[in-house]
């Protein structure tokens, strides 16, 4: 457009003219080339200058809105492009810049309002049209975006930025083959046209049809081997199939087309971990740390799989180098504690983990952690304490309440128990467990029988399937002396928990008070084998040979 006007004004002016450094031409042809070098406060003076000496001109006002679009000043353009407009209001070219202005500034309303004028003045203005339909994208009124671009076919048929929307627009709304035949006809317009490859891929591939939409994007890559897009479909397809290898085909040529993408680099990494070949992963991972240390999701990646390899002490390295501000460091804590406890180095767990509260006081993780690994040690005291100290950053933590009420129960303290669980009702009064909880501990105590059912009932609605919940609920009929119903909940809950010795115990229980010896003694007998701790299964030997006694 600019080059034409130069032209216009080099054919048409008078030779005379351009002897006369202070003339709008020559002004114009100066700020014309201070801005396309770039300098456009200087081009802005010029233009300035050389309106002055014609206020007249639309054409040199036009120059200096787009100098002042081009650095940025829209109220500045705004301006101009309305004095424009007030000395010619059919002025096509300045509504549309400043169409673009409002619509840059969410103000889609006004921005219409323009481009309609445009179709008044010129019906088949196909540029307003394509203006006024992206209006109707940004607001989301597809439907209305539509009639638009099909307006533009009914005078202009191959239109290809028409067509390629009409595409896209049917493909939002989900009409997928009305999308795919707009982009066939788009690819029949523009035979190399990758963006239509692309869309036409990603359809196919919302259809689950990813043999079609991976020939899509291999014709994108055909024409343009270093689209991105398109290799990174390629690449998401291959790890939705399972076929690692080929994916990291892919990510490896991605990776050649962008060395600072350090996203790619990570997603080869994880992959190799994936197939378990760990000395790849690890390889991966530590080459971007080498060159971005503070990576803290690659470190996270990196003790995973040395502790995937069975490097322990290593793993346990890096993951304490996580930053413990950062959103990587509770699983770092996490990852850590297991392999404390997996490789019985309890105390010094205890140590790191309390260099880490140090640190950061406020991160409850650490504590609950900490207390872990004391609950570990049978330290039930000092985890109580550690969880209560917790309390102090977050008196409202349902993990720590709920902790704090099992370790009480381990420790005997059975008020204690029921009044931290009570807390976590108060705050989430469908917490499951913590109901479960206090339902199981009145039923095996026999008391608040029925506020005990009510309380299991409510807890089984959220959790129907939790095995635990459902026993509970059989110990309430067995408490109750309803032994049919009770035998019919511990049966399940020993269907989904074959290999919990309480359970196992608790239809030995049942059996007895159904008269059924043999089927009490064969849960009982199972029940000894599973139980771990010494105290309870000499308690169900107890129950045995109280079997046997009678029997004699």
């Amino acid at each position: 457009m600019k080059y034409f006007i130069v032209i216009l004004i080099l054919l048409f002016t008078p030779v005379a003219l351009f002897g006369c450094s202070n003339s709008s031409v020559f002004l114009f042809l100066k700020g014309y080339r201070s801005e396309t070098q770039g300098r456009l406060d200087e081009a802005i003076g010029y233009y300035k200058a050389a309106i002055a000496k014609d206020p007249s001109s639309t054409s040199l006002r036009t120059e200096l809105a787009i100098a002042y679009l081009k650095k940025g000043d829209l109220d500045k353009a705004e301006k101009t492009l309305k004095e424009i407009i007030e000395l010619n209001s059919e002025n096509t070219e300045a509504l549309k810049l400043l169409a673009g202005i409002y619509s840059a500034r969410n103000m889609h309303e006004k921005a219409k309002e323009l481009y309609e004028r445009c179709i008044e003045i010129k019906e088949d203005d196909t540029d307003a049209y394509l203006h006024l339909g992206a209006v109707y994208m940004l607001q989301k009124k597809y439907i209305d975006a539509i009639g638009i671009y099909e307006k533009i076919l009914s005078f202009d048929e191959d239109n290809i930025i028409a067509t390629y929307y009409l595409g896209r627009l049917n493909a939002e709304l989900k009409n997928y083959e009305k999308a795919k035949q707009y982009y066939q006809r788009a690819i029949e317009l523009k035979p190399n046209f990758e963006s239509a490859y692309l869309e036409m891929g990603i359809v196919y591939e919302i259809e689950g049809n990813n043999k079609k939409a991976l020939e899509y994007y291999n014709k994108v890559i055909s024409i343009n081997p270093f689209n991105k897009k398109a290799r990174s479909r390629v690449a998401n397809i291959f790890i939705r199939e399972k076929d690692y290898d080929r994916a990291i085909y892919e990510f490896e040529k991605l990776s050649d087309i962008d060395r600072e993408d350090v996203s790619i680099r990570v997603k080869i990494g994880l992959l190799h971990l994936e197939k378990r070949r760990y000395d790849e992963a690890i390889r991966e991972f530590n080459l971007i740390l080498a060159t971005k240390p503070n990576e803290s999701s690659v470190r996270l990646y990196l003790a995973i799989a040395l502790k995937e390899k069975g490097e322990i002490k290593k793993a346990i390295e890096e993951f304490s180098k996580i930053d413990p501000s950062s959103e990587e460091f509770n699983n770092a804590i996490r990852n850590m504690t297991y392999l404390f406890i997996k490789s019985n180095i309890i105390d010094e767990g205890i140590n790191i983990i309390k260099g880490f509260i140090n640190l950061k006081k406020d991160n409850i993780e650490s504590y609950i952690m900490l207390a872990l690994l004391y609950e570990e040690k049978k330290d039930y005291k000092k985890a109580i304490e550690t969880l209560e100290e917790a309390k102090r950053y977050d008196s409202k933590n349902i993990e720590v309440l709920y902790q704090i009420g099992v370790l009480h129960e381990k420790m005997g303290n059975s008020d204690m128990a029921i009044e931290a669980m009570e807390e976590v009702i108060k705050i989430d009064p469908e917490h499951a467990n913590a109901l479960n909880f206090i339902g199981y501990t009145w039923a095996d105590k026999g008391i608040n029988l029925d506020l005990a059912e009510e309380m299991i009932k409510k807890a089984l609605k959220k959790k129907p399937e939790d095995g635990y919940i459902i026993d509970s609920m059989g110990w309430v009929y067995y408490k109750k002396g309803d032994y049919k119903k009770a035998l019919e909940e511990i049966t399940r809950a020993h269907e989904k928990l074959p290999d919990d010795p309480t359970i196992a115990e608790h239809l030995g229980d049942v059996y007895i008070k159904l008269n059924d010896i043999e089927k009490a003694k064969q849960f009982y007998e199972k029940a000894i084998i599973l139980e771990k701790d010494e105290i309870k299964k000499k308690a169900i030997k107890e129950k045995l040979n109280s079997i046997e006694e009678e029997r004699k």
